[in-house]
């Protein structure tokens, strides 16, 4: 028994879980493009460990906060197990710090045109915005500041975020903290910066 791992929010991380939940392996693609490797690199992964589709006791997926486009490609994929029976589990990145013992700080991405995304959370309270370019300096607190990795910033975020905790290498490190919350929770809506006609719209 074993979880299939996929997030396809920035580059391509697919992984394969055991059912202790522990990494039989995690493998990060990055410069490629992910629609054209999905499908052969997961089966490659599959079959490194001797398994089959059918063994899988679920997929998971990171569903956000994340771009269109990127979160559409793990959801379509992931929605292709369903019809052989297989469960579906999925999460938010910035649900990682919390499960791993973080009880205060903020997730900051890059949401693209010219804004940013902020998660911030003390305990049981949290909040979520967008700011602009422009806002993102007078934005940056003294709070601990969590990534998703170093792709989900930009230059100008890069110079004002200091030593950032990245929640991909929390992935790797605390996989049985964090998904033995994620099997146990309810499937999440994707996360997307904006609805789908204001992503897509032409910048002004």
């Amino acid at each position: 028994m074993s979880y299939l791992f996929i997030d396809s929010t920035y580059d391509l991380t697919l992984g394969v879980l055991d059912d202790e939940l522990n990494w039989l392996s995690i493998e990060l693609e990055v410069g490629q493009k992910a629609s054209a490797i999905i499908q052969r690199k997961a089966y490659e992964l599959i079959k490194k460990h001797g398994l089959d589709w059918e063994a899988l006791s679920g997929v998971i997926t990171v569903n956000g906060p994340g771009f269109y486009t990127g979160l559409r490609l793990a959801e379509g994929f992931s929605d292709v197990f369903s019809f052989f029976q297989i469960k579906q589990f999925s999460f938010y990145s910035y649900e990682i710090p919390h499960w791993c013992g973080h009880l205060t700080g903020t997730w900051f991405t890059k949401a693209y045109r010219g804004e940013y995304f902020f998660y911030q959370w003390s305990n049981d309270e949290s909040s979520t915005m967008l700011k602009t370019v422009k806002e993102l300096p007078g934005s940056i607190t003294g709070d601990q500041y969590f990534i998703h990795s170093i792709g989900s910033l930009d230059e100008m975020s890069l110079g004002l975020i200091k030593n950032p905790i990245k929640t991909h290498e929390l992935l790797r490190l605390y996989p049985q903290k964090i998904f033995s919350h994620v099997i146990k929770g309810l499937q999440r809506e994707p996360f997307y910066f904006r609805a789908p006609e204001d992503e897509f719209k032409a910048n002004p």
